[in-house]
């Protein structure tokens, strides 16, 4: 699961509901009542998984739930400081990863430093040494959350 993850309920259960259906259809032409039950195992099982990818890739610019949550807990946060500075950090790894065509952070690094210093932080009061590791943790989350790597060329 991607740490992106805050809530897919809907689209993992409503996946989860049409693949069942679909299964259990398939499977009792194919099988009879038992191809039913595995179908619909099958199905829900896989339709569950597709309407959570969904629901990910829908909302994964402004799903700032997770990080919210997880940021005091960080090894880069720094005590006495708050989440009004460290969602611009994360906001603007997410927002730059789609602008990034696919390059790695560590390729666009210096392009984010100049860009985080020249917009006065977005509010924030971390200089770029203390938002980077926010920055790139958003950064690497999409990576996870979209199969890429830095190692590899993203898929065209």
């Amino acid at each position: 699961m991607s740490i992106l993850k805050k809530d897919h309920i809907v689209g993992t259960g409503g996946g989860a509901l049409a693949g069942g259906a679909a299964g259990a259809a398939i499977g009792t032409v194919v099988g009879g009542p038992p191809g039913m039950a595995i179908g619909g195992v099958v199905g829900v099982a896989l339709g569950a998984m597709a309407g959570d990818r969904l629901s990910e890739a829908r909302d994964r610019r402004e799903n700032l739930g997770h990080f919210q949550q997880i940021f005091q807990s960080m090894p880069y946060y720094r005590h006495g400081l708050d989440w009004t500075d460290y969602e611009p950090a994360y906001r603007f790894g997410l927002e730059n990863y789609e602008r990034a065509d696919g390059q790695s952070f560590a390729d666009m690094e210096s392009t984010l430093q100049g860009a985080w210093e020249a917009n006065a932080r977005f509010g924030s009061r971390l200089g770029w040494l203390e938002a980077r590791p926010a920055v790139e943790h958003a950064w690497r989350s999409l990576d996870e959350a979209l199969g890429r790597s830095e190692h590899q060329p993203p898929p065209r």
